[in-house]
């Protein structure tokens, strides 16, 4: 069983290198009121740290004050911290693996029907080089969850790419649910909808194409960041360097 939050009593395990340290609690409590921005940098890529070595066994007591913290304040506080990293490093990929399970999770029908879309466009002539058939979304909301827990041992190159494989085939079918739309408009029965309800179809429609570009340099984004893991583990550097 993990210790509380407050039992680590704001102390930090003294190293004798330069790479990040683990966050102290109180920084974490200061976040909500305005974390300084050096800390806030230190807790992001040191939370991801920690995350993405967690299921590879590697050094218990940070870990477990991690855990400690994901179980006190949950993932979607480590998540606001992702989202001020840069979009090249961990806590960026977190982030936007982070936002891409949230966008299931809160659209699956929506996003069921443009990953369709997108595969019916010949998207497998396009893939991403190694992933040769787009995971689904249940494949890719069990890996996310997997990392975000700490739990997934696999080779996280792969599951960067296959997430943003994913992304590229919901951006596309989103772009092509677009044109379609705006080319032949649903008819909409006057009795039964509302002038609200309308204006919000309408609002959902132009939204489109501002939530396919986000897709797509998501996972753009995520694309590199696996290249850079890559490339460090083929040269037999530390991974975390790129932290």
């Amino acid at each position: 069983m993990s210790t509380s939050a407050s039992s680590t009593g704001g102390r930090s395990r003294r190293r004798t290198h330069h790479r990040p340290v683990l966050f102290t609690s109180e920084k974490f409590e200061r976040h909500e009121g305005g974390m300084d921005p050096a800390a806030r940098e230190e807790a992001a890529h040191a939370s991801a740290r920690i995350l993405l070595t967690r299921g590879r066994g590697r050094d218990r007591e940070l870990t477990e004050r991690l855990v400690s913290f994901t179980d006190d304040y949950g993932i979607e506080m480590l998540a606001e911290l992702w989202s001020h990293a840069s979009a090249h490093s961990l806590p960026g990929a977190l982030w936007r693996m982070y936002r891409l399970r949230d966008t299931v999770h809160r659209s699956p029908r929506g996003v069921s029907r443009a990953f369709e879309l997108g595969m019916a466009e010949d998207y497998r002539s396009h893939v991403v080089a190694g992933v040769p058939d787009p995971p689904g979304a249940e494949e890719v909301v069990r890996t996310i969850d997997e990392i975000l827990a700490g739990l997934y041992t696999g080779d996280l190159d792969m599951a960067m790419e296959r997430c943003a494989a994913f992304a590229r085939v919901v951006a596309l079918g989103i772009r092509v649910d677009f044109a379609r739309y705006s080319r032949n408009p649903a008819p909409v029965s006057p009795v039964a909808t509302s002038h609200e309800i309308k204006r919000e179809a309408v609002e959902r429609h132009l939204r489109m194409p501002r939530q396919a570009a986000q897709l797509e340099q998501d996972a753009q984004d995520l694309e590199a960041v696996a290249a850079q893991w890559r490339a460090a583990e083929a040269s037999r550097r530390d991974p975390e360097e790129i932290a």
